[in-house]
């Protein structure tokens, strides 16, 4: 039985057709390939926005208090790059195209979620471009109840995401203050030192804070030359937990000339926390250099030299200081059984000086005499007394022309003896 000819036609009109469409979505393909090809490829990374970094001032808002909190709003899109391969008809060569996104900030809004937001609130803020940031800054009043907060952050754009980020806020509240040591220096070392000996002493060191300190390095430095530190002066402590002390032992070293007053010991220390942070912190011990005076009597002259009975004269007594500290308000007394000035005032003598203590003296009988004498001096506040006895010989007082006599007389004497020398030896 043969096909009905219009059935066949119908047929082949619907084969062709359906490759009539083929072809067609074949060359539109190879179109859109070529069109890619000719004019590039395009790739941009979206730009997004971010909080880069926030501050509160101050760290810590008392109760009804103001605080400022300032935010970073930073774009991070680096910026889109278009690629045209076969841009050069000549070479062939693709050719690269950058461009920067920017994106706009419409509204920035600060909800307080308890806090009371005073100022602060943007709107079409404006184009941040490609890795930069804009600052924007919020006055906020805390509440009357303690604790933390956390106000949120809004930020609308077009052309690039939205944001919304908390931020917290310390009111009067100390549980997010980081804890750390507390090391503290105290001396047990004597209330003076003085000049030229050593002095033995202890440096406690402890811990006050809430956190171990570990990996400590303690170095003892003597602030100026006039002492120095004859014991161990750099010392390793691993570990000291909270409540704990340890002792250094220290020996401070003197000279002679050390100068009286208030030397200085620096100590350095290093540790590290409990989160790993490096702290350095630096604390000065006083040392007190107090030196002692001792005083003697170097001396004993009078004007004249030789003193006769009832004649006026000067005693001279020098005083010296051979210790180490100043001796101020030196004065002497003297118990003699003779009229005149029985007390001189010397004044201050320092170490290795000496001062005269004048007595001007009369009327004094013949006769060997032992006179007591009381020398007082002050020093840092305490007076101090040291007695001691001189000596001095009266001589009588005699006839003014007795001497003069026994002088011609014994010539006399010597030219007679000569002479009957002369006259017995023999006449050659």
């Amino acid at each position: 039985m043969s096909a009905c000819p219009v059935s066949l036609l119908s047929y082949r009109l619907k084969t062709e057709t359906v490759h009539y469409r083929k072809v067609c979505i074949l060359i539109s393909f190879l179109i859109i390939l070529a069109g890619i090809g000719l004019t590039g490829i395009v790739t941009a990374s979206e730009p997004t926005i971010v909080i880069s970094s926030y501050e509160v001032r101050p760290d810590v808002i008392m109760p009804g208090g103001s605080a400022l909190i300032t935010v970073q709003v930073s774009n991070t899109a680096k910026g889109a790059s278009v690629t045209k391969t076969g841009g050069d008809q000549t070479t062939g060569q693709s050719v690269t195209e950058t461009r920067d996104i920017n994106v706009y900030l419409s509204d920035v809004s600060l909800f307080g979620n308890g806090l009371r937001v005073e100022s602060g609130d943007y709107r079409r803020v404006g184009e941040v471009g490609p890795g930069q940031s804009v600052p924007l800054t919020f006055l906020v009043q805390a509440p009357h109840q303690s604790g933390i907060y956390f106000p949120e952050l809004h930020i609308a754009t077009e052309g690039g995401r939205s944001l919304k980020y908390p931020i917290p806020v310390n009111v009067n509240d100390d549980s997010l203050v980081q804890k750390n040591p507390a090391l503290q220096i105290t001396k047990e070392i004597p209330d003076s030192v003085i000049p030229g000996e050593n002095a033995e002493g202890t440096l406690i060191l402890q811990n006050d804070g809430d956190t171990a300190a570990s990996e400590i390095m303690v170095n003892i430095s003597p602030a100026s030359p006039e002492i120095s530190v004859a014991s161990k002066v750099i010392t390793h402590i691993s570990r000291l937990g909270p409540g704990e002390d340890v002792s250094i032992p220290l020996t401070i070293s003197t000279s002679r000339k050390t100068p009286e007053g208030i030397s200085l010991l620096v100590c350095t220390l290093r540790y590290s926390t409990a989160g790993g942070t490096i702290l350095t912190q630096t604390e000065q011990v006083p040392v007190k250099i107090s030196g002692k005076p001792d005083l003697a009597i170097a001396a004993v002259t009078s004007d004249p030299v030789r003193i006769s009975e009832g004649m006026p004269f000067s005693l001279i007594v020098r005083i010296e200081n051979t210790g180490t500290g100043d001796a101020n308000g030196v004065r002497a007394v003297i118990d003699a059984p003779v009229k005149g000035t029985k007390e001189a005032f010397v004044g201050k003598i320092e170490p290795d000086n000496d001062g005269p203590a004048v007595f001007y003296l009369q009327e004094a009988p013949a006769g060997d005499y032992q006179i007591p004498i009381m020398i007082r001096m002050e020093h840092e506040g305490t007076e101090y007394v040291m007695d001691d006895t001189l000596s001095l010989t009266i001589a009588p007082r005699g006839n003014p022309l007795l001497i003069p006599a026994v002088i011609i007389l014994c010539l006399i004497g010597g030219g007679i003896v000569e002479y009957r020398r002369r006259q017995s030896e023999p006449t050659v």
